[in-house]
């Protein structure tokens, strides 16, 4: 169970924030927090840089994955499907990298509708436009108390384009407080 992040705990957590493809994955056991568990690597292929530097392509642990015929599902974790774009805040923890809030700093990049748009004198047409979706499992999480709204609802269903406008927006002025 985890309480909804604000943009900006999200963007203060996270060491950059990308929008990158999944290319590869392997899972393997780990011991973590005291326990074996199976984590599952993904290699994201960067397509653009939202903020932070980070490398060209980078490895992400994520809890969860299968090895030979054992399988764990950790619920609230993100789930990197290979060949999905999404925007993803990264955080160090340790020597791995990991997804910032876990699912609450996944956000797949969809297809969805834009503003109708007039077509030369046929008639509406709406146009295709790229928008950010909630990662498929963000496990029991509740809401945001207080006057700040949560990542969630500022990012879910904005164009790429709006929210890289706000996260770059609240990276500024985070890091202008450092």
């Amino acid at each position: 169970m985890a309480i909804q992040l604000s943009l900006d705990e999200l963007v203060a957590a996270a060491s950059y924030v990308v929008v990158a493809t999944a290319i590869e994955q392997r899972s393997q056991w780990e011991e973590l927090g005291g326990a074996r568990r199976i984590v599952t690597y993904t290699r994201l292929s960067i397509d653009r840089t939202v903020a932070g530097q980070p490398d060209g392509e980078v490895w992400v642990r994520t809890l969860g994955g299968v090895v030979g015929d054992v399988g764990q599902h950790v619920s609230g974790d993100a789930q990197l499907a290979i060949g999905a774009q999404a925007m993803v805040f990264v955080a160090k923890a340790g020597p791995a990298l990991v997804v910032s809030g876990m699912a609450q700093g996944h956000y797949p990049v969809v297809d969805g509708e834009g503003p109708r748009n007039v077509d030369g004198g046929t008639g509406a047409r709406r146009i295709a436009v790229r928008r950010l979706a909630a990662s498929p499992d963000t496990g029991t999480v509740l809401p945001r108390p207080g006057p700040a709204i949560s990542a969630r609802e500022q990012l879910v269903g904005a164009s790429i384009d709006t929210a890289i406008d706000a996260v770059s927006r609240a990276w500024k002025a985070n890091h202008a407080q450092r």
